[in-house]
């Protein structure tokens, strides 16, 4: 597939459906845009947001003002019902632990702690710092009181790629902490959009996905052999009666699918 097959490709896939879609493909070793369709455009970030609060807590590691082995409590009322991990009712948890969670299994309560320990304000304030324009944490994770009012969370695919290019050139951070923050993103365990219909060892993705009723996203850095880019497919209002949303999540495994193959 040439470059101008997998544009028109792309094109089709987001001209028929019926959502509204962004898209950016960024060729990291070329140091070029692939393919881009209203990458600038604001989006509900869902837990998509979790890499920037996760590179959060790293900058606070950096400064010395945390350690990836200090104990934070996980108080009883901070833990959710979707939790898959905290169930288990231990008291206080590692900041590794905490992070490690938040991002491989995008557990809530994880990120609700974190988001409790850090700030919101310092949260925002950082992705300042990293120049994105987009992002904004509002509220908690499953704080459907603060969506009611108003308040929600907010991101981009063009500033998740300013986010991921500056992990992969370790611009921020020390190369040590960034290689962290990409070891765990590569343990991401879910597998129902960008990797849907791809089934290659070869192919490994630093990555994080995201997804509420009638949105999903999926964002990171892809590597094959000889390439690495970055992949952001971000799906919204995709009218479905499902909160698994099958139309959103098959769409990005279409377009990543045809970028796999591109590159493979």
């Amino acid at each position: 597939m040439k470059s101008a097959e997998l544009q028109a490709y792309a094109a089709g896939e987001i001209e028929n459906i019926d959502a509204n879609v962004s898209l950016l493909v960024y060729d990291l070793i070329r140091e070029e845009t692939l393919l881009s369709f209203d990458a600038e455009h604001k989006v509900v970030s869902a837990s998509t947001i979790k890499t920037p609060i996760m590179l959060t807590a790293l900058n606070r590691v950096q400064t010395g003002t945390l350690k990836m082995n200090q104990m934070l409590p996980v108080p009883a009322r901070e833990v959710l019902a979707d939790t898959e991990v905290f169930d288990h009712g231990e008291p206080e948890y590692t900041l590794e632990e905490l992070i490690t969670w938040m991002i491989i299994n995008s557990d809530n309560t994880a990120t609700n702690v974190l988001i409790e320990f850090l700030g919101t304000d310092a949260i925002n304030a950082y992705c300042g710092t990293l120049g994105l324009k987009s992002t904004v944490l509002e509220r908690k994770m499953l704080d459907w009181d603060a969506i009611h009012a108003g308040r929600n969370n907010y991101i981009s695919a063009s500033d998740l790629l300013v986010v991921f290019l500056k992990l992969y050139h370790q611009s921020i951070l020390t190369p040590e902490l960034c290689g962290l923050a990409l070891r765990i993103l590569k343990q991401q365990r879910d597998f129902s959009s960008a990797f849907r219909y791809i089934c290659d060892p070869d192919l490994t993705a630093a990555h994080k996905t995201g997804g509420l009723n009638y949105l999903n996203h999926d964002a990171g850095i892809f590597y094959l052999p000889g390439s690495a880019y970055y992949f952001g497919c971000f799906v919204t209002d995709a009218m479905e009666d499902s909160e698994e949303n099958p139309i959103a999540k098959k769409l990005i495994g279409r377009l990543s699918k045809a970028v796999y193959e591109f590159y493979k």
